[in-house]
This record gives structure tokens, sequence and C-alpha cells, in this order.
């Protein structure tokens, strides 16, 4: 991977709910001007909000064909490890730029953690003694072609780093790199701290910090829960929208709810059929029962998050997690094979996740 490439480290690469308070940012801009300087500034920024949209959504397809290739275990997996890595990456960055090289105590530890890293920097400094300053961004590629060659090899790689930058822990870490460089080259620490004591700092840093101020807002929500328990609470919301997926070609059926379907409604949402027959016999629209049964699901299951203020975390980090993404798309294909007409017998929800997990094999 290029140098260009670890620059985009350096601020996380916005979510599509960054990009809607984007555009709602970029709209005020208008307010107070009018005339053909308005038309024309209007005219110039939608192209620019066009053009981010884009690259946006084509980022985001790449990303996901990319991450078919594998099993979402093996993504899910890899992409926890680059966090990892990213944490060790983005400290080590922090001493660097902060002495202007690489100390000798840190020179050691690369050489554990990265063998050959060093040996292969004294070469470039002997044949390009300007680019010495290039050092973080070559460590950088050193783990990118070492560590995650594997993924880099078979060209999933992108897909890996496109999902762990989303994340507020990737988010943390680079913070606390900015952070740190700023505060030592003001006043150098007598001693540095070790990777373990700048993990914990790093948890401790605002990972909305690089955001825009509206963007900041959305992600208050995650300072309001731990890691830990946002992960087991995001673990189960997927297993529930997964649920969801499952019941939903039954449920927007217009003419009759799949007995299987009626069968685990009651025994996972007891009450759910019941609170649905009124507005399904009522609507006359296609039926919305999916959405109703989503908001069900919220408000019983996941009532603490809500009552906590901390549920949109759950909903923004399900979006990005890899089994949350493959279930979507299974559903989709689903629908498209379907067409409309329900499988007879209809599947069990059991065998629908396990297709689900297997999917695209």
């Amino acid at each position: 991977m290029d140098a260009g490439c670890h620059a985009g480290r350096l601020l996380p690469e916005p979510t599509g709910l960054d990009y809607e308070r984007f555009q709602r940012k970029q709209r005020m801009r208008f307010n107070g001007r009018s005339g053909r300087g308005q038309r024309l500034l209007r005219k110039k920024t939608d192209r620019s909000e066009e053009l981010v949209l884009r690259v946006q959504r084509q980022a985001q397809e790449r990303a996901a064909e990319l991450a078919r290739r594998v099993p979402w275990q093996v993504l899910l997996e890899a992409r926890n490890q680059y966090l990892e890595w990213q944490e060790f990456y983005h400290w080590a960055r922090s001493i660097m730029e902060s002495e202007g090289g690489i100390p000798d105590w840190l020179a050691r530890r690369l050489e554990e953690m990265c063998p050959g890293f060093i040996a292969a920097e004294r070469l470039s400094a002997t044949k390009h003694p300007k680019d010495v300053h290039l050092a973080p961004i070559r460590l950088g590629q050193w783990i990118d072609e070492h560590i995650f060659g594997f993924a880099q090899q078979c060209g999933w790689l992108p897909a890996i780093t496109f999902y762990a930058v989303r994340e507020p822990r990737y988010q943390k870490a680079s913070a606390c790199w900015s952070e740190s460089v700023e505060q030592w080259r003001k006043a150098k620490p007598h001693v540095y701290p070790s990777f373990e004591e700048w993990c914990c700092e790093a948890q401790l840093c605002d990972e909305s910090v690089h955001l825009l101020p509206d963007i900041r807002r959305d992600r208050e929500c995650f300072k309001l829960v731990g890691p830990e328990r946002l992960a087991e609470a995001v673990s189960r919301y997927i297993d529930w929208e997964a649920f969801a997926y499952w019941a939903r070609p039954a449920l927007e059926h217009k003419e009759f709810l799949v007995s299987e379907v009626v069968h685990e409604l009651d025994a996972r949402c007891p009450g759910f059929v019941e609170f649905n027959a009124k507005p399904r016999a009522a609507d006359r629209q296609p039926p919305n029962d999916w959405d109703l049964l989503m908001l069900w699901i919220g408000e019983h299951f996941f009532h603490d998050a809500k009552a906590e203020g901390w549920y949109d975390a759950i909903l923004i980090s399900a979006r990005i997690h890899p089994r949350g993404i493959r279930t979507m798309e299974y559903s989709d294909h689903c629908d498209e094979v379907w067409n409309n007409n329900l499988p007879v017998p209809f599947p069990s929800f059991e065998t629908w996740r396990r297709d689900a997990d297997r999917y695209p094999d």
C-alpha cells in the first residue's frame, strides 16, 4: 500500500451518517445569500456533495465486494487484529514523530514486533537520508505487507481497512496519536509511556475529535457505554435483526402469515402478532410489519440502552459489523431469488441463519 493510503489513517473515513451531516452543513452555507452568487455557489457545492457521496458509495460498494471473498468470521478476526496493530502503529508513530527519529529502546521493540523493519530503515537512511522522516509511513506499509500480507495478496485488505477505520477503537488511537505528538513536542516526557500505558490513555480519548461538531454530537452516545457492554449489545442486536430479516418476507406477504413464522414470533416476541394484527389489517399500503417488529425489538430487548441514551451506538456499530452486513446481503439475495413467492416449505430460522453465515458460498 502506498503512502497515500496510509495518509488516510490520520482522519477516520466518515460513515454514511457523517455524509448526511456533511450535506446539512453544506446547505447551511447558503443561508443569508441570494441572487446569482447564491445560485452559482449552490451549483458548485451541489457538485462537490455529489462527488463526495459518489466516492463514498463507490468505496463502500468496493469494500463489500472484497469482503464477500472471505467468511465474515475471518473478516471480523482480521479487522480486530488490524485494530490491535493500528494501536501499536499509532503508539510507535507518536514517539517517532516526537523524537524526529527512532530512539534505541523503540528500535528494540520494533525489531521484536516487526523483525527486519529496523534493518530496512537503516539501509533506507543510507541510500535516501532526506527521507528519514517517512519512517512512520514505512512502518505502516511494513505492517500491511508482512502482518496482513495474506489479505493483501488475496486482494481484500481494503475491506479490512474500510471497516476498521470506522471503529471507535481506531478513532481513539488516531486521536491519541495526534494529541500525544502535540503534547510531547511542547514538553518532552522524561519517560515515554509503554504501549500498554498508551493504549489505556487512548481509551480515554474522544474518538470524535477530528469530526465536524454536528457529527460529534451524533457520536456522543458512544461515551455513555463501555466497549465490552456495547459489543455484547451489538452482538444481540445483530441476532435479533437476523431474526427480523428472516421473518420479513412472510410478514410482508399480503395474504397470510406463515405458520412457522407465527410460531417463532409467539415464542420470541410474545404479543407482537396480536399487536401487529390491527395495523396490518388496516394498512392499504405495502405492509410495514418489519419496521414495527424492529421497533418492538428495540423497545422490549434494548430498553436499558434506550433509557441510558446509547441505543444509537448499537445501531451505528451494527451497520459496520461484518456479520450484520453479510446477513443483510443474504436477506437481499433471498428477496431476489424468491421474487415475492414464499418458498414451500418456509425455511426455519436456524437453517436461514446458517445459510446467511455461509453466504455467498
